[in-house]
């Protein structure tokens, strides 16, 4: 995961304080697992959906990585 990370350490940092998911992890699924929504990565790639006030939180921080140009 820490290749994900292209030296940003806020990526290796948790989404929020809510969870431990980082943004590297978020990467990952994206650019190698097929995730194709924010949805798809807060309920079936992390799991982080199990929770609604996890997913609430997570929420922002999952869009504003998928919004990235490199995203």
């Amino acid at each position: 995961m820490v290749a994900q990370a292209r030296g940003d350490p806020r990526l290796l940092a948790p989404l929020c304080g809510r969870v431990d998911t980082t943004g590297a992890e978020i990467l990952f699924a994206l650019r190698h697992e097929g995730a194709l929504d924010a949805g798809d990565l807060l309920d079936r790639r992390t799991r982080i959906g199990l929770v609604p006030a996890d997913r609430a939180a997570a929420l922002p921080h999952v869009q504003a990585l998928l919004a990235a140009p490199d995203g």
